[in-house]
């Protein structure tokens, strides 16, 4: 078994029973995802600091597992020294929600150079997808543009296993069709408009 299914395996041991895995986005419906071709991994992030991520070889099926979902809706991997339109860092949890580590704002370049981005409307994601529906792990993928320096999409992605190898092509599935929408249509954007105005108002 690979690395990435055993980590599957581990996130998810303590999901709520009969919760067969799922993934959601939130994205910013005034973005223009058409201008986006290429991409460039600038980190991955462990909220809990459980040492999830010390394993460079881990690293590395987190990155394929998430450069595949991309590479499918025409985008294109590229070194972190060229010219790349997109920046993707991606988090992962493994802690119970009451043991979410506070995140340090402080400094921008531990972060890969960006900002955490868990603040303002992006908060309210957080909230709705991290915390509220804790399980023992989740993996969240950041899309951030480079000439801005703002976040403009991130994918939840929460997986229960009872069977690896099952749960292994669940967690692609689920990831793949989050992804389908990108780049958003018209349509996809109005309904993001629409849950965004509903977590404003539930969280304000």
């Amino acid at each position: 078994m690979n690395s990435l299914s055993l980590w599957i395996a581990a996130v998810v041991v303590t999901a709520a029973p009969g919760f067969a895995g799922e993934a959601k986005n939130d994205f910013d419906p005034d973005v223009d995802f058409s201008r986006f071709h290429t991409f460039s991994f600038i980190g991955g992030k462990d909220i809990g600091r459980s040492g999830w991520l010390d394993e460079p070889e881990m690293r590395e099926r987190f990155k394929n597992f998430i450069s595949g979902a991309l590479e499918a809706r025409g985008l294109k991997e590229v070194p972190k020294d060229a010219n790349y339109s997109l920046a993707v860092r991606y988090w992962v949890a493994r802690r119970q929600k009451q043991d979410v580590t506070v995140i340090d704002y402080m400094n921008p370049m531990a972060w890969g150079g960006y900002p955490p981005y868990w603040t303002g409307i992006w908060d309210y994601s957080y909230e709705e997808y991290v915390v509220n529906n804790y399980v023992d792990g989740t993996l969240v993928i950041d899309l951030i543009d480079p000439a801005t320096k703002e976040l403009v999409w991130r994918t939840f992605l929460r997986q229960k296993i009872e069977d690896r190898d099952k749960a292994y092509r669940e967690a692609k599935k689920n990831l793949m069709k989050a992804m389908s929408v990108l780049p958003p249509s018209a349509d996809e954007k109005e309904k993001m408009r629409q849950v965004r105005a509903k977590l404003d108002a539930k969280y304000h």
